[in-house]
């Protein structure tokens, strides 16, 4: 697997790449994260990663607060000098080193690691055939502090696709406290019915807004589907016409069984495969020269 790292700006080897014992993010969890798909040398609605960064980690009370312009050019700088064809590109932002125990009286000096990975196109057949999840056992807490940030207070997902793989499933989807259908261990799920694109709402279920189901919902607009983000309960999902899971790095995977149950035919679905293929279009347009 090749792999760079930038920490703080300096572009570094994997066994140059060193952050202190003491850093918080490595303590305590006390950070946030974002996971980009770099189509060549072009990071993928880069804005709203961004934009998503800097909420959580105002709500975190980063201070001071990220410096978007220059992570902008770390992130273009090491994307550039990887020169991978595809790349997952990890930005992990941590409270970094300063007192230790819970308070926030600083000071801190945050700590900036950019991991870019290169990224190993998934085989074809799973935009062919459809992947597999199952319900898992962890709920998503959806009135958490946590619910709808990204941190690196990740153990639940981490859990969660464990299940998965001893299933042998390709992931796990959470419900939260309620009973409600949330999103995946690392992916958002969203159902069709009726023609109509239906997604769990993040503020009742607690979900992440992910970057990629945004797009798909852009997608599903430009071909005049109908949206609504709405109370989901795995019932729905059992009844769906179709299904499909979303992610940064997976882009638009349709969803044909969880657990037992197949989804509707069991075969990935015309309206699935139209909003694929405008979630492609949209990417072509904003990542030139990159062509599927």
């Amino acid at each position: 697997m090749e792999i760079l790292f930038s920490i703080n700006g300096k572009i570094s080897s994997p066994e140059e790449a060193l952050i202190s014992a003491s850093d918080r993010g490595f303590l305590y969890g006390d950070g946030v994260f974002e996971t980009f798909h770099a189509y060549g040398r072009v990071i993928f609605r880069l804005p709203e990663h961004l934009r998503r960064l800097q909420r959580g980690a105002s709500q975190l009370f980063f201070k001071p607060a990220p410096d978007l312009k220059r992570l902008v050019g770390w992130l273009r700088a090491a994307v550039a000098t990887a020169n991978f064809p595809e790349a997952s590109v990890r930005l992990t932002l941590s409270r970094g080193c300063g007192p230790r125990g819970p308070s926030l009286k600083g000071p801190f000096v945050h700590t900036i690691v950019i991991m870019v990975t290169r990224h190993e196109r998934p085989p074809q057949k799973r935009f062919e055939k459809g992947v597999r999840a199952i319900i898992g056992t962890v709920r998503r807490q959806e009135a958490g502090a946590l619910s709808n940030l990204k941190t690196l207070n990740y153990l639940e997902q981490v859990l969660a696709r464990r299940e998965a793989e001893e299933a042998g499933a390709d992931e796990a989807l959470l419900l939260n406290n309620a009973g409600l259908l949330c999103e995946g261990s690392a992916s958002n799920i969203s159902l069709i019915r009726n023609g109509g694109l239906l997604i769990p709402d993040p503020v009742r279920s607690g979900a992440l807004p992910g970057t990629a189901q945004l797009t798909a919902v852009e997608a599903a607009r430009r071909l005049k589907f109908p949206v609504l983000y709405t109370v989901l309960s795995p019932w729905d999902a059992f009844g769906a016409d179709e299904a499909f899971l979303s992610g940064s790095m997976r882009e638009i995977s349709p969803l044909v069984q969880i657990g037992v149950r197949t989804i509707a035919s069991g075969r990935p679905g015309p309206l699935t495969q139209r909003i694929l293929a405008e979630y492609r279009r949209i990417v072509e347009r904003e990542c030139k020269p990159f062509k599927f």
